[in-house]
């Protein structure tokens, strides 16, 4: 039996919702992108990936570029050590 065109839409969308509700937050865009680090060729592509789905979503990039998301990575992690 074929999917319906609003079934696929919605397979789609709980697809994303996950997703999104992970790179809305500072410690869940971190957490992605220390997921898809192993599968990329350098830090720099995988924060490219992780903000350009970011902007996908959200319609605006998380950081401005990537030595910003690396500083705040760098307090990121810090924090965690406390």
């Amino acid at each position: 039996m074929s999917q319906t065109s609003e079934q696929f839409k919605q397979q789609i969308e709980a697809m994303v919702l996950p997703i999104a509700q992970k790179l809305g937050t500072r410690q869940g865009f971190f957490e992605y992108w220390f997921q898809i680090l192993p599968k990329c060729k350098s830090q720099k592509t995988a924060f490219e990936i992780v903000n350009l789905m970011h902007y996908k979503i959200f319609k605006e990039e998380k950081y401005t570029s990537f030595d910003s998301f690396k500083k705040q990575k760098n307090n990121y992690l810090k924090s965690l050590q406390k």
